[in-house]
Formats: C-alpha cells, sequence, structure tokens
C-alpha cells in the first residue's frame, strides 16, 4: 500500500465511488514465513499492510468511508500467485489461484449492478458547505504558495523553478493540465471534492426517517458521483482555460530573477483569481468562486430530491 494505490483509494472514496473497488494481490505465492502456516494467516497478514492507510483515510474523509472501505477490502479481496505461469489446477496453489480469478469474474459482472434506491433524504445546511469549500481553496494555496517557494508548509515541498516553467509551459500552450505530479486542477479538484465529501456525511436532519448506515453511504455516494464531474469542469475552466494568457505569461519569463516573478504570476494572477479565498471586506470577484461551486452544489442536490437550508 504505497503512494499511488493510497491515491487512488482516496480517489475512489471521494468520487462516491467506493462500492466499484475491487482488489488483488499478486505474487501470493511469495508469502511466505513460520508465523504463516496456513492460507488464512497469509491473507490477514497480507491485509494487515492496508490497517494504517484505511485509519488515516477514515481521519481524512469520515468514519463512513473507513467502514466501507473496510468492508470492500474484507468482501472483495482476492490473492493471486503465480500467474506469470500456466496454472496447474491439479494442485493446491494453482487450484486456490483459479478459484480466485473465477470469484473476481463474478465480482467484476456484479458491480454493474445498481442497488434499490432508497426513499429517505438528507437535509444540508449551505453555511457548512460553502465553509467546506473556503476551506478547501484555502488548502490549495498553501500548499502551491509552498511548491512555488512563496511560504513554508509541511508537508510540500519547494519545487525547483525548471519544473514550474514546465508546467507553465504546458498550460500556456494548451497541451495538457499537468506536469508529472504537479497537477494544479486536480489538486482544486480533489481539495474541494473531499471536503464536501466529509461535509455531506454529516445532514442536519433526515426526511423519511434516518437509513442505516449502508444506505446512508449509498446516498453519499451518489451524490457525490454526480457532483464530481461538474466540480472537475469548474476547476479546469477557472485554473486553465479561463487563463491561458496569464499561464502564457508566466512562460515567458525570463533573465535574473524571472523565477520569483513567474511564481507571483501564478500564485497571484492564475491561482488568486481561479479559486479566491472571501475575507472581510465585500468583494463580488472573491465570492463568485464560492456562488459557482455551490451552484453545482445546489443543482445536483435538485436532481436527487435533496434539500439544502
Amino acid at each position: 500500500m504505497q503512494a499511488a494505490p493510497v491515491a487512488a483509494l482516496r480517489s475512489l472514496i471521494q468520487t462516491g465511488n467506493i462500492k466499484k473497488l475491487l482488489t488483488c494481490f499478486t505474487h501470493f505465492d511469495e508469502v511466505k514465513g513460520d508465523n504463516l502456516p496456513t492460507v488464512t494467516a497469509k491473507r490477514e497478514h497480507v491485509l494487515a499492510s492496508a490497517e494504517n492507510i484505511m485509519t488515516r483515510l477514515g481521519e481524512d474523509l469520515g468514519p463512513n468511508a473507513e467502514r466501507t472501505l473496510r468492508a470492500r477490502l474484507t468482501d472483495q479481496c482476492f490473492f493471486l500467485g503465480g500467474i506469470d505461469k500456466v496454472l496447474d489446477t491439479n494442485k493446491r496453489r494453482g487450484k486456490q489461484t483459479a478459484e480466485q480469478m473465477k470469484s473476481l469474474l463474478v465480482a467484476v459482472e456484479q458491480i454493474v449492478e445498481r442497488p434499490e434506491p432508497v426513499e429517505a433524504r438528507p437535509t444540508y445546511d449551505r453555511t457548512n458547505l460553502v465553509l467546506a469549500i473556503r476551506e478547501a481553496a484555502d488548502q490549495f494555496h498553501q500548499t502551491w504558495l509552498s511548491r512555488l517557494g512563496l511560504k513554508n508548509k509541511a508537508g510540500a515541498n519547494k519545487e525547483h523553478w525548471t519544473r514550474i516553467k514546465a508546467l507553465s509551459r504546458r498550460l500556456a500552450n494548451g497541451w495538457t493540465d499537468e506536469y508529472d505530479n504537479l497537477r494544479p486542477v486536480s489538486d482544486l479538484h480533489k481539495q474541494i471534492g473531499e471536503l464536501i465529501y466529509v461535509t455531506i456525511q454529516e445532514p442536519i436532519e433526515w426526511e423519511g426517517g434516518k437509513p442505516d448506515e449502508d444506505k446512508q453511504q449509498q446516498i453519499f455516494d451518489e451524490l457525490s458521483s454526480t457532483l464530481t464531474g461538474r466540480l472537475l469542469d469548474l476547476a479546469s475552466r477557472r485554473i486553465w482555460t479561463e487563463r491561458s494568457e496569464e499561464w502564457q505569461k508566466a512562460f515567458n519569463q525570463s533573465g535574473t530573477g524571472s523565477t520569483f516573478v513567474r511564481a507571483e504570476i501564478i500564485s497571484a494572477d492564475i491561482y488568486d483569481k481561479a479559486a479566491p479565498i472571501p475575507n472581510l471586506t465585500p468583494s463580488p470577484n472573491r465570492n463568485q468562486f464560492i456562488h459557482e461551486v455551490m451552484a453545482l452544489v445546489e443543482k445536483t442536490c435538485q436532481e436527487l430530491n435533496i434539500q439544502l437550508e
């Protein structure tokens, strides 16, 4: 459970697709040890590698997310060994892997089955959602101020100026919205999506009676899944397509001091205008971002018959 699969798990949860998660551990034939005498012991040993990850994701994305993730890893987890060779089903290991692969195929077929709709509907406080959007914008800025070398933040190191220039070149020329692990559009989308996901797990009330945890999660996932694509379009538009001239200006900087100037342009002229943080001074421009996100939330809630107060 290293960085890439953990990032995939976060994305599946935040976008409401955790119910589609199927986990396969390969090289199971190489799991050996005196303390692992049985297949069950080996499986428990492998699953233990995910324990800290599940706990951390629960802390970040809420207890419902952790509970659902644990259930998926327990019920929809498959252990494959020796799949680089022809499986001999007359031998125990070959037979076990073949059975696991058959179970995996069955699980894949079942993913497309839609659950029964839930009649109960949650009600949310608009203020809580607005605060979540504001916090998402703030976290986005803090991370990128550190990457641009304009401010220090734990967990976000300053990037070399050549990498920042390479990023600006790609966005300026309309090639792509990222460079290596520098992904401003994805970062903004992720921050908004995760904090909204955490917020929607705490409705102020339920219309039609509070459903059980599984049905609650079904509603949360439906809301997140419908909203996530719309939020990505918004993030891409505000960070990239609406600010191509600013990205070109940032890329064109050269000579002494250009590194700092480029960082300032990206921070102030692009990011701050794309996702401004409202302050005590009234400003329509600084509130526009939150209004646009809330408009998407309201549209999605209306389609799903979810109330906002």
